[in-house]
């Protein structure tokens, strides 16, 4: 495993993901999860059962950024999280409608849901879904906690739909979520602070394969909004999934998507097809650790090949 693999500088590990042992207290109920400490105001839920889940304190009360693929983690990290800040939830914000970041919506029944609405199509979808065995053994090859999570599920459209940008808060408290497509036509995050931290949802999936599977993926706009959180330096980001990562990292991410895009093209500009350029294993050397590919990596081949 190469070097660039470590975290970061010491100083970043020890101040901004300071992991408390958070594990729920009882795991036959709870999937576990991680706290990871980001700065004073924002705590992520870190975890392999669906997406991770972010929450942001504002001076009125929290937001959350996802939902994960389980009610029950999602239940367990809100109520974490308004006791350790002594305030009530205010809002959820989900990054883009994939499953495995809207399942858990349940947690929040109570207090609105936020969306892009460029990802409605894929809502509804969801939301019209009749989940009978061949369903839910479908959805389990690619997420095998699918049978346990669709137990306590509660799939409903978003109360509010935004267009392009989000703004809560206000003052020195405000967060403005901005819809830029990439990993898909509604994927959405936001910059907590001043050159603060990232919560990316699936733009930045660290230390693993990267999906990019969708017809709606743009691999322009996810490469520029990578580019455009490095130039602001940001502190820390927190991914859909994997750890939270800083903005060196995030140059490589970014490094491999451009190095992987400009491959793809220069292979389909000399007439090699997709089958012989999946042989020729042309891409960049990945920014993950050495795994087997699972099932869905060849449609992302597919979109990044017939994108270019």
């Amino acid at each position: 495993m190469r070097s660039r693999w470590r975290i970061g500088p010491v100083c970043f590990v020890i101040l901004l993901t300071v992991v408390i042992s958070a594990r729920a207290n009882d795991p036959g109920d709870t999937p576990p999860y991680d706290l990871v400490e980001v700065s004073p105001s924002v705590v992520m839920a870190l975890h392999d059962n669906g997406s991770n889940i972010s929450c942001v304190a504002l001076d009125d009360g929290l937001v959350f950024f996802d939902a994960s693929l389980s009610t029950r983690t999602a239940t367990a990290f809100r109520q974490a999280m308004e006791i350790r800040f002594k305030r009530s939830t205010v809002a959820l914000v989900l990054t883009h409608a994939h499953l495995d970041h809207i399942l858990g919506m349940a947690a929040f029944a109570d207090v609105p849901v936020y969306a892009a609405e460029a990802g409605r199509p894929r809502w509804d979808h969801f939301v019209a879904i009749e989940w009978d065995e061949r369903a839910i053994a479908g959805y389990a090859a690619v997420f095998p906690t699918l049978p346990d999570e669709i137990l306590d599920a509660e799939l409903r459209l978003p109360t509010d739909w935004f267009s392009d940008e989000l703004v809560l808060g206000s003052g020195e408290d405000e967060i403005r979520i901005r819809r830029t497509g990439g990993h898909t036509v509604d994927s959405s995050s936001t910059v907590v602070g001043v050159g603060g931290v990232v919560i990316a949802g699936d733009l930045v999936q660290a230390r693993r394969r990267p999906y990019f599977g969708e017809p709606d993926t743009d691999f322009s706009a996810w490469i520029g909004t990578l580019r455009g959180w490095e130039e602001l330096e940001v502190e820390a980001v927190c991914p859909g999934h994997g750890p939270v990562i800083d903005t060196a990292e995030l140059g490589e991410i970014r490094l491999w998507f451009e190095g992987a895009s400009a491959a793809v093209k220069k292979l389909k500009a000399e007439d090699v097809s997709l089958e012989d350029l999946v042989a020729q294993d042309k891409l960049p050397p990945p920014y993950w650790p050495e795994d087997d590919a699972p099932g869905w990596w060849g449609y992302c081949l597919k979109r990044l090949y017939d994108a270019s």
